[in-house]
């Protein structure tokens, strides 16, 4: 594994780091990623009717569409359920299965389901779908979509919200189901008190004592009509915890409980509004952020988002933490 330094991330000096090479099927939207294990052949997973699949022999491609995990889209009766997003991909060895998280909703809306599916080859025709997990309505503190997976301490927990009062965890008793009995409830971890409330798609991740929570700030879509002003538009930022369940700050030692978030990756050049990211650990190059983004001389359509991809840098520390 390389060695890795986190230098206010991927926000150099000169600048941000401009993606990787992408060749193939590069468009993606809310980008789920697994390197799969038998193999080490890469597997990306997108917004879009049963969520879409693209595969790879290597991260800079070729990419090949294969096909949907849930072709028809999920069992679950809800509106918005043949058009499913923001998919999140992890592996348990016990039962040498994939299992995907994934949201159904409509634009707009808090009634809202995440749902989660499982496969034994992250394959196209391989996944069983398990229903609904976890669900909100309008009396709900949350939006239930964008979910992420991580385990902490031997707990799996489930990272979600988008809006509303923005992101929140919960434990889970297995990959199928809520903790507790009959659930337990979700934690508030970072909320932005600005405007709309416009923070969402957490992914926590850990590395080195430190439990790392991106998330993306800002508008979304809705560029190819009109723009936001400038910063205002979709970027990736960074918080970060010692026990990975709540207590998130940002590098200056906000809260992000009270609108903190450190900038990791932000527009640049011919790089528009990059998010709905995740982090993954190559074989070869070790962390790796993953993320989508417009790309002004192709379009700002969110049918026309690329797929980003960049090594990640580190401080050894973090002054204010």
């Amino acid at each position: 594994m390389h060695h890795l330094v986190f230098c206010s991330l991927l926000a150099l000096a000169a600048g941000y780091a401009n993606p990787g090479p992408c060749s193939g099927d590069c468009w993606t939207h809310d980008p789920g990623f697994y390197q799969r294990k038998s193999d080490g052949k890469y597997f990306r997973f997108a917004t879009g009717a049963g969520i879409y699949i693209s595969s790879a022999d290597a991260l800079t491609g070729p990419w090949t569409a294969v096909g949907e995990a849930l072709p028809g889209g999920s069992q679950v009766d809800h509106a918005g359920n043949t058009s499913l997003w923001a998919p999140d991909i992890h592996y348990e060895s016990a039962s040498n299965l994939y299992y995907m998280y994934y949201s159904i909703s409509t634009l707009g809306s808090q009634d809202s389901i995440i749902g989660v599916a499982s496969s034994p080859n992250l394959q196209p025709g391989s996944w069983t779908d398990h229903g609904a997990l976890l669900s909100s309505s309008s009396a709900s503190p949350f939006n239930a979509i964008d979910p992420n997976w991580i385990s902490i301490d031997g707990t799996p927990r489930l990272s979600f919200g988008s809006y509303w009062h923005d992101l929140f965890q919960v434990p889970l008793t297995s990959a199928t189901s809520l903790g507790g009995s009959g659930g337990a409830p979700a934690v508030q971890i970072a909320y932005n008190a600005s405007a709309n409330h416009n923070i969402e798609a957490s992914f926590v991740f850990y590395r080195r004592g430190w439990y790392y929570l991106l998330f993306s700030s800002g508008r979304a879509n809705g560029y190819d009509t009109s723009l936001p002003a400038p910063g205002g538009e979709y970027r990736i930022v960074v918080c970060r915890s010692r026990s990975g369940t709540g207590d998130f700050v940002d590098r200056t030692g906000t809260s992000c409980l009270q609108s903190g978030g450190t900038t990791l990756l932000a527009s640049h050049g011919t790089v528009y509004a990059p998010g709905g990211q995740g982090v993954f650990e190559d074989t070869s190059r070790g962390l790796v952020l993953y993320y989508h983004y417009a790309d002004p001389s192709i379009g700002l359509s969110t049918t026309q988002y690329q797929f980003g991809w960049n090594p990640l840098t580190w401080e050894n520390d973090w002054p204010g933490v």
